[in-house]
C-alpha cells in the first residue's frame, strides 16, 4: 500500500530514533527504509505498529487515492457554496486535474454537478454550466441526488436567462424525481434542492407548494441533525406564508435564526422585506 514516507521520517527524527530503533520489535530496518524512500509498506499491521510508536494516526499517514483527494476537494467546494462563495469554489475546481476514468460513478456525478453549478453561480457561464450539468443527467446507471440537483440547476440556469418554458421543464422534472426518491436516502445536501424548488414555485405564486417544500427541507435537516440551509428555508417559508395569508410570525423566526447564523446577505433581505411589509419584532 502507498504511504506518506516523508511524514514517517519527520516523526522518526522528531522522536530522535534511528531507522533500526524504530524497526526494533516490529520489522526490519529495510522495511523502514522502504517506507521512507519508496512510500510503500506491504503490511497494514506493521505500518500500524510503526505509526503507534511514533504517536501518529495510521489514516493521516496513508497516501490518498485520487478518489479520496477528489472527495476532500469537493467537501471544501461544498462548504464554500453554502457560504455563497461560488466564485472561489469555481476557481478551486478550475485548477483541479479532473480524471474521469479514475472516479467512481457517484463521485463523477458529484464533481460534474459542482463544476456546473459553480460555473453558473460563480461565473454566470450559462453555456458551460449547462454542458457540465447535462453530462450528469445523461448518466443513467443509477439515479442519485446529484442527478436531481443537476436537473434543477439546469432549470435555474434557464430561469436566469429568461427562458421560462425550458426552466419549467427541468424544474418540474426535478420535482418529480425528488418525490420519487426514497426519503431515507436523501442526504443533507438535498436541503438545497428543496430551497431551489420552493423559490421556483414561489415565483409562480404557488405559495402552498413552496411552503410544503420548505417544510420538507427543514424536516430533512432535523433528521440529519444539521442547521445547514435552515436559514434560507425559514426565510423562504416566511416569505410564502406572508404572501399566502399575511402571516408574519415566520419572518420573526427567520430573523432571529439568521442573526444567530450571522448570514449577513440574507439578513439584509429579511430586514428589507420586514420594512416593506411593516413587520415589527
Amino acid at each position: 500500500m502507498k504511504v506518506l514516507g516523508e511524514k514517517i521520517q519527520q516523526a522518526r527524527k522528531m522522536h530522535r530514533l534511528s531507522q533500526s530503533a524504530l524497526a526494533a520489535g516490529i520489522c526490519t530496518q529495510a522495511t523502514i527504509s522502504k517506507i521512507e524512500n519508496k512510500n510503500r509498506c506491504e503490511s497494514l499491521d506493521v505500518f500500524s505498529s510503526i505509526c503507534s510508536k511514533l504517536e501518529l494516526s495510521v489514516f493521516e499517514c496513508l497516501e490518498e487515492s485520487y478518489e479520496q483527494e477528489t472527495e476532500r476537494i469537493l467537501t471544501v467546494v461544498e462548504k464554500l457554496r453554502e457560504q455563497l462563495r461560488a466564485y472561489e469554489a469555481h476557481e478551486i475546481l478550475e485548477e483541479y486535474n479532473f480524471k474521469e476514468d479514475k472516479l467512481s460513478y457517484f463521485t463523477k456525478t458529484k464533481f460534474l454537478y459542482y463544476k456546473g453549478s459553480t460555473s453558473l453561480l460563480g461565473k454566470s457561464d450559462f453555456e458551460g454550466a449547462i454542458a457540465y450539468l447535462k453530462q450528469v443527467v445523461r448518466m443513467k446507471n443509477k439515479t442519485n441526488i446529484y442527478h436531481i440537483l443537476s436537473m434543477n440547476a439546469i432549470g435555474v440556469s434557464y430561469e436566469l436567462q429568461g427562458k421560462y418554458r425550458e426552466a419549467a421543464k427541468y424544474n418540474e422534472k426535478a420535482y418529480q424525481m425528488l418525490n420519487d426518491f426514497p426519503d431515507d436516502e436523501l442526504p443533507v445536501v438535498a436541503s438545497r434542492l428543496f430551497y431551489n424548488l420552493a423559490k421556483y414555485y414561489s415565483s409562480l405564486k404557488d405559495y402552498e407548494r413552496s411552503i410544503e417544500l420548505c417544510e420538507e427541507g427543514i424536516k430533512l435537516c432535523k433528521r440529519k441533525n444539521t442547521i445547514m440551509g435552515v436559514d434560507v428555508l425559514l426565510y423562504e417559508k416566511a416569505y410564502n406564508e406572508y404572501h399566502l395569508n399575511g402571516a408574519i410570525e415566520g419572518y420573526k423566526l427567520a430573523y432571529y435564526f439568521t442573526d444567530f447564523m450571522n448570514h449577513k446577505v440574507l439578513m439584509e433581505t429579511i430586514k428589507k422585506n420586514m420594512k416593506e411589509y411593516n413587520i415589527q419584532l
